[in-house]
């Protein structure tokens, strides 16, 4: 029985007594006046024992709602839940909303302990591809500070020491765009328009890496074919994916570029002829600083794909990949034909 319940109930004797004494107030004859005055105390009697029957039930489900509180906060192992339980009972529903909010409360703490190993996770990573060029730097400063160092010797640790440096540089740029992107903190201008904009900033920066390593650059894009994209970011994205290509395709192999509308996308492939991919490994590529053992020896942060992934997807598309060992990669990077973020 609910509490309204109850105290309706009690409420309701104080209406026969309300009237009795009314009663009792127009009535001249004694012999009625000590019938009502019975009838008042009965009344009086039902409420007391009214008053002491529900107190009696409210106290115990006040202690069975305490009891049980303290049981779920205590997380204890064997609970029984009132799920499996009682369903009707005013108590069975308060303790399984409690029981509702701890499993809330927990998934919560668990969120919570994920994000912070997932900081703790970053932390380290940015911290070890940091220590790696200050090493060297510091290392060759040293050397070069010896009176004994030959003056061939000091230009040539000049120039490592250049190369280090811009490879920190590398890595705190590429953190900051990975960090504003997380953050959504980037204006994105989305505007219909040629693809073949954003291939020519993207081949342009690229091209001579290519051809250091004699690798042929095929484009096949018609000039009428238009996305909805932020040029800028865009062009990052497709150079980075174009960087990689370069960078594990061996020498004079070829790496084409092909875009194709469809009814809601607009397609960019890039195929490379380089070593492929396990399919195993075709999500891992895109987190952050993940690298593949077999190319660990190659130059890189593993910030590449990571980036790149985030501004498509900031812009309503998505990148897939095909790729076999050996064989080559395929990215294909799908932009909305029309705008859909802001």
């Amino acid at each position: 029985m609910k509490v309204y319940k109850y105290v309706l109930l009690t409420g309701n004797g104080v209406l026969p007594v309300v009237g009795c004494i009314l009663l009792w107030t127009q009535i001249a004859d004694n012999h009625a006046r000590i019938i009502l005055l019975m009838i008042l105390l009965l009344f009086c009697v039902l409420d007391i024992g009214y008053y002491l029957y529900f107190r009696r039930r409210f106290v115990i489900f006040s202690e069975e709602i305490l009891r049980n509180t303290g049981r779920i906060m205590g997380n204890e192992k064997n609970r029984f839940s009132y799920r499996e339980y009682n369903r009707e009972t005013l108590t069975s529903k308060v303790v399984m909303e409690l029981e509702k909010m701890e499993d809330i409360l927990g998934n919560r703490v668990l969120e919570s302990e994920k994000e912070k190993e997932k900081l703790q996770k970053t932390i380290s990573e940015i911290a070890h591809q940091v220590k790696i060029p200050l090493s060297n730097i510091c290392m060759y400063h040293d050397m070069l500070s010896d009176s004994d160092t030959a003056d061939g010797e000091a230009e040539q640790f000049r120039k490592i020491m250049g190369r280090q440096l811009e490879k920190l540089e590398f890595l705190i740029d590429s953190l900051i765009k990975s960090s504003r992107l997380e953050s959504d903190m980037i204006n994105l201008n989305i505007e219909n328009k040629s693809i073949f904009h954003v291939l020519e900033i993207s081949v342009n920066n690229i091209v001579c890496k290519a051809n250091r390593k004699k690798i042929d650059l095929s484009v096949q894009c018609a000039p009428e074919i238009t996305a909805a994209y932020d040029l800028k970011w865009t062009a990052e994205a497709i150079e980075n994916i174009l960087d990689n290509a370069v960078k594990y395709t061996p020498e004079r192999g070829n790496i084409y570029i092909d875009v194709s509308p469809g009814e809601m996308y607009t397609e960019i492939r890039i195929q490379d002829t380089g070593n492929g991919i396990d399919s195993r490994h075709y999500n891992d590529i895109f987190k952050r600083f993940y690298r593949e053992s077999s190319v660990s020896k190659e130059e890189g942060l593993g910030l590449g794909l990571y980036i790149a992934r985030n501004i498509i997807a900031l812009q309503g598309g998505y990148i897939m990949v095909h790729s076999a060992l050996g064989r080559g990669s395929c990215f294909s990077v799908f932009l909305p034909r029309i705008c859909t973020k802001r």
